[in-house]
């Protein structure tokens, strides 16, 4: 998907609580029709990233501009009810004393419900069955969707979402992001959203940026974070890789689990992916089976090396393996990256 209109521009942020740095020299474009994500630990800044753009809290330094127009630097602070964004809160932050449609309804004024928003809104997000019930009385995932439907009543241009999902269980929460992208992109309204959940970022975003201690350390596609990291904490942050230890010399860097073509020389930090580890069962071997963890789809074998170093590839369900079994690797793809020792 292209995209060729900046709708946010957010340079060198930086954020601090008493001697605490939340954010520092923190930069970001975003597209106007994109799902962006920020992806990190907790405490990494995500959500005073989300507040400083939405205008709910000020920057130490920096700029934020919208279409090109600065809505805050040292002179101005367009507030947030002026800046045309959405924000979905991670508790939901509903209304308990009003019904669900009285908190769709919040935002809306007496034209816009008069010339039927509010009922526009309500059939989009599938919410006729609970407009007069309270938000107690509904389930997690139907109140997030009322968050989300009151977010998106007063047509904001951008929407903001605070690890919207985290509370669900695992299947609601994959149906209502389903959802949520659908809405978004129906309604081309452009959508942040924060998460440290890797499989939310990669499946839903349009491009993800990886924060680490309040600094994007890579922003990219998800498939160019995923497959090239610039970083091993940007490769950490979107799997589970196996971190081995290598010398390189000449473009080839030998590790415990083969040699390896490289772009670095020196010590280096070699990231295997499961999934990029073939195992096939080898009586002649140089590896031993340690444990098979099944998950119908596919399974995560953990094999042995004869130094008693411990490493896992991911598989295809249909090759049976057992402890002990021996068998032999086939590595397709690696990263390097100069090590920190």
């Amino acid at each position: 998907m292209v995209f060729d209109n900046l709708i946010i521009r957010a340079r060198s942020l930086s954020k601090s609580y008493g001697e605490e740095i939340v954010l520092e020299d923190f930069n970001i474009d975003i597209w106007y029709g994109s799902i962006f994500g920020i992806l990190g630990v907790s405490g990494s800044g995500k959500t005073t990233a989300l507040r400083l753009l939405a205008g709910f809290e000020n920057p130490d330094e920096g700029t934020i501009e919208m279409h090109n127009k600065v809505i805050y630097d040292k002179k101005i602070n367009i507030p947030p009810e002026e800046r045309k964004i959405g924000m979905v809160f991670q508790d939901y932050a509903l209304f308990p004393h009003l019904t669900v449609e009285k908190n769709i309804a919040f935002g809306l004024s007496k034209d816009e419900i008069k010339n039927g928003r509010l009922e526009e809104i309500i059939n989009m997000t599938n919410l006729q069955p609970y407009r007069n019930k309270y938000p107690q009385d509904i389930s997690g995932g139907q109140q997030q969707r009322v968050s989300i439907a009151r977010a998106l009543a007063p047509k904001p241009e951008v929407i903001l979402l605070d690890e919207p999902f985290t509370s669900l269980d695992a299947q609601m929460a994959r149906d209502l992001r389903e959802e949520v992208v659908s809405l978004l992109r129906a309604t081309k309204t452009t959508g942040i959203i924060v998460t440290h959940d890797q499989e939310e970022a990669l499946s839903v975003c349009d491009i993800v940026s990886v924060l680490e201690n309040g600094k994007v350390i890579q922003s990219a596609t998800p498939q160019e974070i995923y497959l090239n990291p610039i970083s091993q904490t940007v490769a950490n942050s979107v799997g589970d890789p196996n971190i081995i230890k290598g010398i390189s010399t000449n473009g080839r860097v030998k590790t415990s689990l083969g040699t390896f073509n490289s772009a670095y020389d020196g010590d280096l930090d070699v990231s295997i992916r499961p999934e990029c580890i073939e195992v096939n069962l080898d009586s002649n071997g140089d590896y031993i089976v340690k444990e098979c963890i099944f998950y119908g789809h596919d399974q995560v074998i953990s094999f042995e090396n004869k130094n008693g170093e411990v490493f896992r590839a991911r598989s295809l369900p249909s090759m049976i393996f057992e402890p002990g079994d021996q068998v032999c690797i086939d590595v397709t793809e690696v990263t390097t990256f100069p090590s920190k020792r």
